[in-house]
């Protein structure tokens, strides 16, 4: 059954495509403000009733120039097509260094937003970075 007048998301999506991939890594960069590049990766995709999705969490896996990611909303169709992109926002992500002893940073960017049914969101880096980031959706599906 349907949750016709969401308050709450019915189950909760750490995945990227729906509940079957898991969070993708960043590495490539291009500076792109449409989203239509092919390295943009898909980090979220809401279900057959819509989706909430609270934030996009960036960890570091190791040592990286600083660089820019670049957060868009798609409308399910192809996001080589720069009509289907909504550019929504940005975060800086600093330099990091892979260290034993200390942890690598991490960053949310905080969405609070409902998506409509089949709508992706896709990131972007503005440049190349050497270990990456991973982009993990903390989010709900209706």
């Amino acid at each position: 059954m349907a949750n016709n007048a969401p308050i709450f998301s019915k189950a909760g999506d750490v995945s990227s495509n729906n509940g079957t991939g898991m969070a993708p890594t960043l590495t490539t960069g291009n500076n792109n403000y449409d989203g239509t590049n092919a390295s943009a990766a898909l980090v979220y995709t809401a279900g057959a009733s819509g989706g909430f999705i609270q934030r996009l969490r960036f960890k570091a896996i190791g040592t990286n120039v600083p660089t820019v990611a670049r957060i868009f909303i798609n409308n399910g169709s192809t996001h080589t097509t720069a009509a289907n992109n909504s550019f929504y926002g940005e975060i800086s992500l600093p330099a990091t260094t892979a260290a034993s002893t200390t942890a690598t940073i991490e960053e949310d960017y905080i969405m609070n937003l409902a998506i409509d049914a089949s709508f992706t969101i896709y990131v972007i880096l503005a440049t190349t970075v050497a270990a990456g980031w991973v982009v993990t959706p903390v989010a709900g599906q209706y």
